[in-house]
């Protein structure tokens, strides 16, 4: 990452060194922040749920980022850092460490705390995995303490051996459990950083945003946090019940075991020996890694197990961005020096010559301000369920607003916004990512979109100086929020689209159709 020039840092015996409830540990300054990395908020046996770390003598250095849970999958291919620029680190399963950056060291500071929790699914990612997770600039202009943590992941956090012993009970969510060990540990730590126990921000992006639900539909996270983001985290529902899922995640365990010999032998097996087993266990087919309902106090899923009540009273900010991961063919291409009729011929080929003209029409009305090429990259896999999912809390009364974040770049010919796009706006890190770039507009968007998750941060309302008026989502007033180069606040703008474009995508129609039957 482009980082600013270094006008100042400190890191000596005694300063920055902060004192924990379980010790003293020293950071570093630079230009002006004080940043903290690597601090081990639990330690874990395999399989096990997370225990509080031995308090310690003298001052550990905290200066460097912790191990990345280790992934079910291989890493292959290097490309996509343009887009996204990436950082790979060292893996080890005991990977329960967090990182802070702050203005100030003081316990009356009381500012708002955000903590991130990172993407790629329940299996993979890390909270370093891409560059503009660095909390450096969230900190500096958003005026917050930024916290980031890494946990565990795939079978180290969601492989349900419940079968073979209470000791067991917990290992189909340990993972999650790993994330409520450190918002307890943010309980009791994060005055001595200038932050405020009493307003924690939980926010998540994809795989984080599923991270955040899982949270709020467990009651061993009740209290730990105030404030709610799930940023491209609502995927289609399963037609499945709690229970249904807890048995199918005990019998691919019982696989897993059988594979490796015995639950002891898979206890101490080294990691690429474990992949070896999962593949086993699969048949070589895709593990859907996720928390394990009916675990402990997680109830399952908000379409299959409801809204828990004690949640309701969080206030929430739902969204997603306007392509997602639907995917489709690109054109690298002036999309502007196309005809109409040629933007018109690339809706036909995404949808058919049949619901063409209807998308045209209904893609016009919600989006008059995007060039019609872009109807053909539309998101109808993500949109449509964040949408219920905002409906639906609202009528079970809790605070939710809802947003679209849609910036056209120039890049490979004009794109808009895809899965992950928007995370550089909203970390204030978007002038390290120059596929991002579209003139001054950028940072006009940026500077919206962070505000409003900053003022979302100190009051449970996104509302500030930078935006027009954003309503929460009602019953019958289904507001959006869209993040564009139009912005404002817009009511059921795109919903006779998405019904369209479900019904007509290859990728989403038979889940609609469940959906709708």
């Amino acid at each position: 990452m482009n980082k600013q020039v270094i006008r100042d840092f400190v890191c000596s015996e005694t300063e920055p060194v902060v004192q924990t409830k379980q010790g003293r540990l020293r950071g570093y300054r630079s230009n002006e922040i004080y940043i903290f990395r690597g601090i081990r908020y639990a330690r874990a046996d395999r399989f096990q749920m997370p225990r509080p770390v031995e308090p310690w003598e003298g001052i550990v250095d905290a200066q460097d980022y912790g191990h990345v849970c280790p992934t079910d999958r291989v890493e292959t291919e290097t490309t996509g850092n343009l887009a996204f620029p990436k950082r790979y680190w060292l893996a080890d399963e005991n990977c329960q460490t967090l990182n802070i950056w702050t203005k100030q060291l003081n316990p009356d500071a009381k500012r708002p705390v955000v903590v991130w929790l990172h993407g790629g699914g329940f299996s993979a990612g890390s909270c370093l995995e891409l560059e503009c997770y660095d909390g450096e600039n969230m900190c500096r202009y958003g005026d917050v303490v930024q916290v980031s943590l890494n946990h565990r992941l795939n079978l180290y956090g969601f492989l349900d051996l419940s079968d073979y012993g209470e000791e067991y009970a917990m290992s189909g969510n340990v993972g999650m459990e790993d994330i409520v060990a450190a918002l307890k540990w943010i309980r009791d730590n994060i005055a001595a950083f200038g932050g405020d126990p009493d307003n924690v921000t939980v926010f998540g992006e994809s795989g984080g945003g599923g991270k955040v639900r899982a949270l709020m539909q467990m009651g061993s996270a009740d209290g730990l946090y105030h404030r709610a983001i799930v940023d491209s985290g609502c995927l289609p529902e399963l037609e499945i019940s709690p229970a249904e899922q807890k048995e199918q995640a005990k019998a691919f365990a019982k696989k897993a075991v059988e594979a490796a010999g015995g639950l002891e032998t898979l206890k101490r097996m080294e990691h690429g020996e474990l992949l070896k087993v999962l593949k086993t266990a699969s048949g070589g087919g895709f593990i859907n890694w996720e928390p394990v309902p009916c675990t402990g106090s997680y109830i399952g899923e908000w379409y299959n197990a409801g809204f828990r009540k004690e949640t309701l009273r969080i206030p929430m900010i739902v969204g997603s961005v306007f392509s997602e991961l639907v995917p489709r063919p690109e054109r690298i291409n002036d999309k502007n020096a196309l005809t109409q009729q040629e933007r018109y011929e690339a809706v036909k080929m995404a949808f058919g010559e049949e619901a063409a003209p209807q998308i045209r029409d209904e893609f016009q009305k919600a989006y008059p301000e995007f060039n019609l090429y872009y109807a053909s990259l539309i998101d109808c896999m993500v949109r449509p369920v964040t949408s219920r999912f905002c409906v639906e809390r609202a009528k079970a009364g809790g605070d939710t607003y809802n947003f679209l974040f849609a910036h056209e770049t120039n890049y490979k010919g004009g794109l808009l916004s895809t899965h992950a796009d928007e995370l550089s706006f909203a970390f204030h890190n978007v002038e390290y990512v120059g596929s991002q770039f579209a003139g001054e507009q950028t940072y006009k968007l940026e500077e919206e979109f962070f505000s409003s998750f900053m003022a979302f941060a100190r009051t449970g309302d996104p509302n500030n100086d930078k935006i027009s008026l954003w309503k929460k989502v009602e019953p019958q007033e289904h507001n959006c929020f869209v993040f564009s180069k139009a912005p404002g606040n817009r009511v059921a703008h795109d919903e006779k689209l998405m019904e369209i474009v479900s019904w007509n995508s290859p990728y989403t129609r038979p889940a609609f159709y469940q959906k709708k039957k």
